[in-house]
């Protein structure tokens, strides 16, 4: 898509990189207030206990301590920590500010308030807690064996889905052939840079709490209805993030500062550990699937059936809706004639599974890609024409819920990305046959664009023209450090006339700004960004309505053009927007404002193709990703620099899923890669240099016809490196992270093929 815009199109920086880059940005952990306390954590060390006491006398004497909190002076009653709107239904309330029942390692157990951190920790060290163990179930099957301790009253299987779509396998296509396989992936730690930090204040009987979060208006709901507050006197204020990827997109610890600072009186900071980061908050889920699939010889799917078992921890966070979610997850890629899928969400004692960048896509993306690259081996496709003859076409609509597509580009996702990639060369490449193997594997995958036809998908925005003829856009959105409020400038920027940085783009914060249903779900830009460019809309009817009475000229006579309203017959009459906007409002008594709604009109998909190449290691067992190429649908891009570095953002994180990044929870309930030194993460030394093409035919409702690409991006990079390794040692993929040990323990056991067994 081409278009003559000014601002739309180009690469900017993100409108705070300067303050990031010199460390003056100020983070919720930076903020001090007067008579700030310092709340910290005591977390369980047992799998699963009852707490039979916590002995605070020892932690009450250190000098600084202010109070201890447990089970025993806290409130009993449960709440979820995912719910965003106060009457969201299906969200099981089964958590507890203290607990009296560790379920898991982590749990939080207490909290000692101190007049210092140092004070806070040695308190929360010198804690005695009793614990009687219980039996754990750390593993999905031990907790759904018959004699299985349950984890909550009510038994371990939290949620079960049934869903089928599809009338049945077509007429004509005859089935010669079946495939089945089955893939275990792992619980993932988001290894956000900043972690979880907040802070909370209670004074003339308002409760205010900063957080880094991605929806204030959910932090809210939680907090007013855990403690009985009412809306109008609690201000939840998002402030700077150092990452997220749906790590902060639950409300997980704003409970716990809020009620020390309602209890004490005093502004109260909560920062967690990089420990308590990674075990004490949310994961990926770790899941297990299974499927099979009909095909004809032409390689046409006839039918498919999907069994999940996914790993909600635990307590049940948003596992319910994840696994609601994942249902449909695999229908945005594919049009199957007739699809079955059977899921389950199981409570165990293990970290709380949660939502993280794609929330269930490359969860079902990565098993179905990784199974479709192992079915065309077996039934001697190519891949890429395998992917090409079940994917829609734009237009299309989605078989799960029938909403179109729109103008979809998955199809020219994977021809562009197979000629970019050499796809066909490289598969007619000999194999190497030492102790290096090379290979190469292709992924595919749509997203969503929002949650329409959701009602609740909402974002409410106001925008002035200030005197000086700069600009103020307010709106409730929550930059997570991706360019969201550079994007948003850009968009007004365009309809205005005006540079983006004369354009302030506030965040949320919900004294002052309106509804927004938050920063997940790829809404941002699609809903966000639209209601933006709306907004832009009517504040430039306002100026030119208020231009022309000042110029005494037709309003359709006038245009904007560089900060100035413009005669298009006569250039030479004009008037620069500080003058109309000074002179509407002294003289005219107008002020240039106005607000817009906009909760979207459809949701279409956006496509990914990622091809990849993987060398691996037969000695070691080491796997070195030497080429990727990532092809994405993404309509428009309003900040060209930006959408790249998403992108290749995304395929660092789907690598680390594919290889290494692990929370890896032992036998007896103990997380093994509970820091950094053990947690590994792929660094930009890891990888190789990703190429990004990006596939722009808009056409679709976005600002200016971008859709998503903040988590599309990620949702097949996993599967395209996984098939790369199996393709280079010749065997089909059951397990992920494929670790060094993995492989080794692989190639031991059953060998590696030659060439000639390929």
């Amino acid at each position: 898509m081409k278009e003559n815009y000014s601002y739309a199109g180009r690469s900017y920086p993100i409108n705070d990189a300067v303050y990031k880059t010199t460390g003056e940005m100020i983070y919720a952990s930076d903020i001090r207030l007067p008579g700030m306390l310092y709340l910290e954590l005591a977390c369980s060390t047992h799998p699963h206990a009852r707490i039979r006491a916590v002995d605070s006398r020892a932690a009450r004497r250190l000098r600084g301590v202010v109070e201890v909190f447990s089970y025993e002076n806290s409130p009993h009653k449960r709440y979820n920590n995912c719910r965003k709107t106060p009457l969201q239904q299906g969200v099981p309330e089964d958590k507890l500010l203290y607990t009296d029942r560790a379920r898991y390692v982590g749990d939080v157990v207490a909290g000692v308030l101190a007049e210092s951190r140092e004070a806070a920790e040695e308190g929360a060290r010198r804690l005695v807690i009793d614990y009687e163990d219980l039996p754990a179930a750390v593993s999905m099957s031990e907790s759904t064996a018959p004699d299985a301790c349950p984890v909550h009253d009510g038994g371990n299987i939290l949620c079960n889905v049934d869903f089928s779509c599809g009338g049945g396998a077509e007429a004509g296509l005859a089935e010669s052939g079946r495939c089945r396989s089955s893939l275990s992936s792992q619980q993932m730690n988001h290894i956000t840079m900043e972690t979880h930090a907040y802070l909370a204040d209670y004074r003339n009987g308002e409760l205010t709490i900063w957080t880094p979060t991605q929806g204030i208006y959910g932090v809210r709901t939680v907090v007013c209805d855990l403690f009985g507050l009412p809306y109008n006197m609690v201000r939840v204020v998002k402030v700077p993030m150092g990452g997220s990827f749906g790590g902060k997109q639950e409300f997980i610890y704003e409970p716990h500062a809020a009620y020390a600072a309602l209890q004490s009186g005093r502004p109260v900071r909560l920062h967690l550990s990089r420990r308590q980061a990674i075990v004490s908050t949310t994961c990926r889920p770790s899941l297990e699937t299974a499927i099979e699939m009909g095909f004809t010889k032409e390689g046409r799917i006839t039918e498919c059936h999907v069994l999940n078992d996914a790993n909600a921890g635990a307590y049940a966070g948003n596992a319910v809706n994840l696994e609601d979610t994942m249902k449909a997850k695999m229908t945005r890629s594919y049009k199957f004639p007739s699809f079955h899928f059977k899921g389950r969400a199981i409570y165990t004692n293990t970290p709380i599974g949660g939502g993280m960048r794609g929330w269930g896509a490359p969860e079902m993306v990565t098993p179905l890609e990784i199974f479709l690259n192992a079915a065309a081996r077996r039934l001697g496709l190519d891949p890429v024409e395998l992917r090409l003859r079940n994917t829609y076409d734009p237009g299309d609509s989605e078989i799960a819920h029938g909403l179109s597509l729109g103008n979809c580009r998955g199809k020219d996702c994977l021809t562009i990305g197979a000629k970019e990639f050499s796809w066909d060369e490289r598969r007619k490449r000999p194999r190497e046959k030492g102790r290096l193997r090379r290979g190469i594997g292709v992924a595919y995958g749509g997203y969503q664009n929002g949650f329409y036809p959701r009602p609740s998908n909402l974002s409410v925005m106001t925008i002035k023209m200030n005197e000086d003829g700069s600009v103020c856009l307010q709106t409730s959105v929550h930059e997570v450090g991706c360019g969201t409020v550079r994007s948003l400038q850009i968009i007004a920027a365009e309809i205005l006339s005006v540079a983006p940085d004369k354009i302030y783009v506030t965040e949320g914060d919900t004294k002052y700004t309106q509804f927004d249903l938050g920063s997940y779900g790829s809404r941002t830009t699609f809903i966000a960004g639209e209601c933006a460019r709306r907004a832009a809309l009517a504040l430039k009817d306002s100026l030119l309505k208020a231009a022309a009475s000042l110029l005494g000229l037709p309003e359709t006579e006038l245009e904007l053009r560089d900060e100035y309203v413009i005669s298009a017959s006569h250039p030479e009459v004009k008037m620069s927007y500080a003058e109309a906007a000074s002179r509407a409002l002294m003289e005219k008594g107008v002020a240039l404002y106005d607000a817009v709604e906009w909760k979207g009109v459809s949701n279409p998909g956006s496509f990914v193709a990622n091809f990849a190449e993987a060398e691996v290691d037969t000695l070691t067992g080491m796997v070195r990703v030497t080429d990727f190429l990532s092809v994405n649908d993404v309509g428009f891009a309003l900040n060209r620099q930006m959408v790249e570095n998403q992108v290749r953002g995304g395929i660092q994180m789907a690598a680390g899923y594919a290889l290494c990044e692990d929370v890896a929870v032992d036998a007896a309930g103990n997380p093994k890669n509970d820091r950094l030194s053990r947690y590994h993460t792929l660094n930009s030394a890891d990888m190789p240099r990703v190429r990004v093409v990006l596939v722009e035919e808009g056409g679709d409702e976005g600002p200016f016809g971008a859709k998503t690409i903040g988590e599309v991006c990620t949702i097949a990079g996993t599967a395209a490196i996984a098939s790369a390794v199996s393709d280079a040692l010749g065997k089909e993929i059951t397990a992920l992270p494929l670790t060094p040990e993995r492989i080794i323990k692989w190639i031991t056991t059953e060998g590696v093929p030659d060439d000639d067994q390929l």
